[in-house]
Order: C-alpha cells, then sequence, then structure tokens
C-alpha cells in the first residue's frame, strides 16, 4: 500500500487532486483510514493514475476521462473526437490571431470607385427589431446566399460577382437584410414567391474595408468614415448602403448621388457639419 504522499510522487499528481479526483469517483484510494480519513493506494492504481495524467495534459474534461478510463474501447474514438475539437479550436485562434493583427494594423482608406451595374437574384432575411443579434442574422444571411447560389446554378446561371446585403426597412421600426447574389445570363425562368431578381444600376461609390467579422461597431465605424468623406459636387445615398464580407474583412459601400438631387436635411449635409477625416 501506498501513501497519498508517495502516491503522489510516483504519478505526478498533486495531493489536492487526488483529493478532488476521489470526490468526484475518477480515482478512489484503495482503503482510507476511518479515524484519520488517511488515503492509501495501490501499486496497480498508478496505471489508472497514468492514463488520468496523460488525457488531461491534451485537455480532455473529466467527464470524459472518467468514460475512457472506466472503458478503454472508448479511448480510440474519444481520442479522434478530441483531436477534431482541437483542431477546430486552433483554427479558431489563428483567424482571432489573424484578425486582431490585421484590427490592429488597420488605417481607415475610403475609396471612391465605379459602382457596376448588376443583375442580382434576391431574397429577405428575417425582420427583426429590438431582438437584433448580428451573429443570428449574418449566419441567415450567409444560409439566404447560399440558397440563392444553388438556385442560380440550377438555371445554369453564371455568378457575376461577390455576393452582398442591403439593410431593407420593414414594418413597426423592424428591418430586413436584402441578400444580393449577382448573377449573369439570367432569363425568364420562373422563381419561388419569395425570390427577385433585380437590376441595380451603376454609379459611382465610396467604400471602405474595415477588418474582422460583422460588427455593429464596424458598422458604425465604416458608416461615419463614408459620410464623412469629401467627394465635390456628390453626396452619399444612404439607402444604397451594401455590405459584403470577405477576405477577413467586411466592405461597406455608399453610391454617390449629385448634390442638385440631395433632399433637405439629408444625411450628406450632417455628414459636412461634421467636418472631414
Amino acid at each position: 500500500m501506498l501513501p497519498i504522499s508517495s502516491f503522489s510522487e510516483l504519478t505526478g499528481l498533486s495531493r489536492k487532486a487526488l483529493h478532488h479526483y476521489h470526490s468526484i469517483g475518477l480515482l478512489v484510494p484503495d482503503h482510507v483510514d476511518e479515524d484519520t480519513q488517511f488515503r492509501w493506494y495501490t501499486v496497480d492504481q498508478i496505471e489508472r493514475a497514468g492514463r488520468i495524467v496523460a488525457l488531461r495534459r491534451v485537455g480532455m474534461s473529466l467527464d470524459s476521462i472518467r468514460r475512457v478510463v472506466d472503458t478503454p474501447d472508448l479511448a480510440p474514438e474519444a481520442l479522434r473526437r478530441h483531436a477534431e475539437r482541437l483542431r477546430r479550436e486552433r483554427e479558431e485562434q489563428d483567424r482571432a490571431l489573424a484578425e486582431a493583427h490585421a484590427v490592429l494594423a488597420w488605417e481607415p482608406r475610403v475609396e471612391v470607385g465605379a459602382r457596376r451595374a448588376r443583375t442580382a437574384l434576391t431574397g429577405l432575411t428575417a425582420e427583426e427589431g429590438e431582438d437584433f443579434d448580428v451573429s443570428r442574422s449574418r449566419a441567415e444571411a450567409q444560409a439566404l446566399a447560399e440558397l440563392l447560389g444553388a438556385l442560380a446554378r440550377e438555371r445554369g446561371w453564371r455568378a457575376d460577382g461577390h455576393w452582398w446585403k442591403a439593410l431593407e426597412p420593414g414594418t413597426d421600426g423592424r428591418a430586413a437584410f436584402r441578400v444580393c447574389v449577382p448573377v449573369t445570363a439570367a432569363d425568364s425562368s420562373p422563381l419561388p414567391s419569395d425570390v427577385e431578381l433585380v437590376e441595380y444600376g451603376g454609379g459611382t461609390e465610396v467604400r471602405l474595408a474595415v477588418p474582422g467579422p460583422e460588427s455593429l461597431g464596424g458598422f458604425t465605424v465604416a458608416l461615419a468614415h463614408l459620410l464623412r468623406h469629401e467627394v465635390e459636387g456628390m453626396f452619399a445615398d444612404l439607402g444604397t448602403l451594401r455590405q459584403s464580407e470577405h477576405d477577413g474583412a467586411v466592405e461597406f459601400s455608399v453610391g454617390l448621388r449629385p448634390l442638385a438631387e440631395a433632399p433637405c436635411g439629408s444625411a450628406r449635409d450632417a455628414a459636412a457639419e461634421a467636418g472631414p477625416t
């Protein structure tokens, strides 16, 4: 029999860990003195302790470790699943590091360029109000873009660039996103009732790419820079705001119109008062 001090030295498990494993039934001493509560272990238990140490070292949870050491046949599949989880976590950490580097190095550079006329297959996400959630909305828009893309491929229509989305006011203060998948060679094939084929005109736009995934903060920062960017004789038409996510960033763009077409009290006037970036 081995006292807890010797068992600790032989297995590398601290007394605190051994007490905890005893309390949860993962590694129960062979004998506990009724008077002193002193714990004693057997040499045979060193093997079980070694398995626990090995599995803890790779970050496996205690519940999973219990299942594996109690049923050794489960070990290969349990380790495979754990390795897959670790791989996904590493990928997520790598993405987060890349985003952190991009955010820290980012300087807002608003560009002015041409906005091509496009034909797009479009659909609306569900309307949201005060319960708006960026992650949920983003996932819904991506899913809708995939569905629209599949619908276009079924009809033999070719893609004409990356998809985008635009905020569309709804009812009772709610709003939805119109998801647009640009296509070429579209014909008059019938479409589902909730899908439209829309012609978008060309022109000039200001655009800005913000690093990282979509967020309300990024949206606010981008909009502030775009509206404050001075383009002689033109104003930014908020009704043409678009955003698209790719290459680890979200690109925002707003179409420009001649100042002569600006409505009274336009967002462009307010932006001018705020001053240049």
